[in-house]
């Protein structure tokens, strides 16, 4: 899994939310006075400094201050860590894994490394997805089995 620590990603949001207000020459103030109560100055310098963590409802709140969609806000702010959500899974350990929910990626696992594939694999969320779809799990399971059954350890 990606080493990017959400306090980064928190921070990273933080830092887009305060260069959005700044670029538009808005203070908190005069922004809370627009939001109609939704949205006090204090709660903006909290996110802008990631001093507390947002839910995703205030994210979304956030984010439409601002005339953005949550997903816009989010990917600005990867871009600012340079967010890798790739998965690196040991090859060889998905092969040999014995949980019933893997097994059709335990046998991709042993085809690639028949053909003499490298023992250790990057994975990007379009190849989690298809593997995901080949278990009949949502992408997020398979994520927690591959970090537990095929993990890493570098």
């Amino acid at each position: 899994m990606s080493t990017t620590d959400t306090g980064e990603l928190a921070r990273a949001v933080g830092a887009e939310l305060q260069q959005q207000r700044e670029n538009r020459s808005w203070s908190r103030p005069a922004i809370a006075a627009w939001s109609q109560g939704r949205v006090t100055p204090r709660a903006l310098a909290t996110w802008e400094k990631a001093t507390r963590s947002m839910s995703l409802r205030q994210l979304s709140d956030a984010a439409l201050l601002y005339q953005l969609r949550p997903s816009e806000l989010l990917a600005h702010a990867e871009r600012r860590i340079a967010f890798n959500p790739d998965l690196t899974v040991d090859i060889a350990a998905l092969a040999a894994t014995h949980h019933d929910a893997l097994g059709p990626a335990a046998r991709w696992a042993q085809h690639l490394l028949n053909v003499g594939e490298p023992p250790f694999r990057s994975l990007n969320l379009n190849d989690l997805a298809v593997l995901a779809d080949r278990c009949h799990l949502p992408i997020a399971r398979l994520t927690i089995l591959l970090t537990a059954e095929a993990p890493v350890h570098p």
